[in-house]
């Protein structure tokens, strides 16, 4: 088991490089941090969280019973205890794990956290109130003789037990060795009974455990978290929690921003640009300068940015394949910044991981510029048999004029094979709910995926398995490609048991080649983060896990340097 665990993190690693703050020694506690977002995340709740950026500011209110270090390059990948003593007790094969809870962990009502709790967040997952939210819960642990529907109705899910108030135990339906992966997820976390009751609130402002607390709303363009008085860092080792309060404010203009750091006037000294890039309009200008690259943290972000085509609208696999092949990502990669970007991809599992399969089904590496010739070639034989694929399609982005330049490239792509497209704006804050929606118009979604941890079980299941797509009006996790493949969900239940771990890695790369030949995703670009931030800012590094600034590192240099509140001028 060691073993196999010091492969997984091994194979996970990611070298990100950090230009802003090699380390935090310069922090000094206090003050007041400003953390710029493009959107303010979509859920506060732990259950109901699913995104990398959501991920990364419940790390600083919900704990879990595993966590990543809080350091830069390879350490951020390695797992360590946080709610759990250790990083978990496995047994029968790996089909049952235990934890014991760490002492001395309390809400922020300054009651202690007990196993009940930890049992009653992950019961959560199972009501059909908690329609978003990732799907581990449901796809590792083995469910009641009749389905089990969440603790609403008073009855418990048989496969979490306490044998007392600290020990806590799960039983899941196959062996998994990386179980003490998925419960490093905020869907993991705990949860009080009672505390939950206004659902809609309790996404808003749940009851923390973590070093910060949200306080009440006061506006809908950001979010203030202040001190937890009842945390304490000796029974937390990994967040750092420097700040005395974090302002977490939407600004979607990104180029406004970034000027705004670069003349790094009053309060935006304090300021950082969390989850976009340095504006294409001055990376250049940025990374060219000595003192702008010191405010940069750069490195890749172990990610996969894609569009999901939706197999509900598009059925005919050579509709599919033509929009694929079609796709120009050089010109898309160009409206991002250029190579510096990052690389063009051709997979959904990321090369960082071991279960990286090498294959270019699209000519992506021998032609980024799309292959027209193919495209019509395929729209001609489907209408030889009489299917017609679309003239028209609608692509979902979220409402962002950044990544709306990004997406306007594929239109002409498009039209040169004879396909009109419609780009459709949506509710940035509500974006990724609105695209799990089997029912929805969309037949391209803008989407994008960090591995949760670091195997193709953390890519594969939850972005393919047909037992997540729901009916309309329902969501369906992260499968956005609403794919129901028989073939393809026995392969992954098949890996998802496999106990030799190099086996299967290359089980998860063989599915991944799979996937990529039923055209069920576009893979465009394996992106690099460039981040920046005001010169008062100190800690910053990209962390290997949201591909993004640690939220939990970051600090001040000067602390009584103030932050006004409001963001950057647009």
């Amino acid at each position: 088991m060691t073993a196999a665990v010091l492969a997984l993190v091994t194979a996970g690693a990611v070298a990100a490089c950090d230009s802003a703050a090699d380390s935090s020694t310069s922090v000094t506690a206090g003050g007041t941090i400003r953390v710029v977002l493009t959107q303010l995340p979509s859920h506060l709740d732990p259950q109901k969280i699913g995104a990398a950026l959501d991920s990364n500011v419940s790390r600083l209110l919900s704990r879990t019973l595993t966590t990543y270090k809080s350091e830069p390059g390879a350490a951020g990948s390695e797992l360590v205890p946080d709610l759990a003593t250790d990083l978990g007790r496995p047994s029968e094969n790996n089909t049952v794990w235990e934890f014991k809870l760490r002492e001395g962990v309390k809400w922020e009502d300054g009651a202690a956290i007990n196993c009940q709790q930890v049992k009653y967040g992950v019961e959560r997952n199972f009501s059909s109130l908690f329609k978003s939210g990732l799907p581990y819960a449901k796809l590792l642990l083995a469910d009641n003789a009749t389905p089990y529907e969440g603790p609403y109705s008073g009855k418990e899910l048989d496969s979490v037990t306490c044998d007392d108030s600290r020990t806590i135990k799960f039983k899941l339906k196959q062996p998994t060795g990386d179980f003490n992966y998925a419960v490093a997820l905020s869907v993991f976390s705990p949860a009080k009974p009672g505390s939950d009751g206004d659902k809609d609130a309790y996404d808003r402002r749940p009851l923390s455990n973590g070093p910060y607390r949200v306080e009440p709303r006061v506006a809908d363009d950001r979010i203030t978290l202040v001190r937890n008085e009842h945390w304490s860092a000796s029974v937390d080792g990994i967040r750092k929690a420097f700040p005395d309060k974090i302002e977490i404010v939407k600004n979607e203009n990104d180029p406004a921003v970034t000027n705004a750091l670069i003349q790094n006037q009053g309060g935006d000294r304090n300021s950082v640009l969390l989850n976009a890039n340095v504006a294409p309009n001055f990376l250049q200008q940025v990374v060219n300068d000595p003192e702008l690259s010191k405010r940069t943290a750069t490195g890749p972000t172990g990610a996969v940015r894609y569009f999901a085509i939706n197999t509900k609208l598009i059925k005919d696999l050579r509709c599919r394949q033509a929009l694929v092949y079609a796709f120009n990502k050089r010109k898309y990669r160009q409206a991002m910044g250029g190579s510096i970007i990052g690389d063009l991809a051709t997979s959904m599992i990321p090369p960082n991981l071991a279960a990286h399969a090498k294959f270019d089904d699209y000519g992506t590496l021998s032609d980024g510029d799309g292959n027209e010739d193919k495209a019509i070639a395929l729209i001609d034989q489907a209408k030889d048999d009489k299917v017609t694929c679309p003239d028209s399609i609608n692509v979902a982005l979220p409402d962002n004029d950044t990544i709306a330049r990004y997406v306007k490239t594929m239109v002409d792509a498009y039209v040169r094979v004879g396909i009109k497209v419609n780009l459709k704006r949506l509710d940035a804050d509500m974006y990724w709910d609105i695209i799990a929606d089997s029912g929805h118009p969309y037949h391209l979604i803008y989407a994008g995926w960090i591995p949760d941890w670091a195997n193709g079980s953390a890519v594969i299941p939850p972005l393919f398995d047909g037992s997540l797509v729901q009916p309309p009006g329902e969501l369906s996790g992260s499968n956005y490609s609403f794919l129901k493949d028989a073939e393809i969900d026995q392969a992954i239940k098949e890996a998802n048991a496999e106990p030799t771990l190099a086996r299967q890695y290359k089980l998860w790369g063989e599915l991944d080649g799979k996937l990529s030949q039923l055209a069920v995703t576009i893979p465009v670009i394996y992106p690099n983060a460039i981040r920046m931030a005001g010169s008062n800012v100190g800690g910053m590094f990209i962390h290997s896990q949201f591909g993004m600034p640690d939220l939990a590192a970051l600090g001040l240099l000067d602390p009584t340097i103030a932050t006004d509140v409001a963001s950057s001028p647009s």
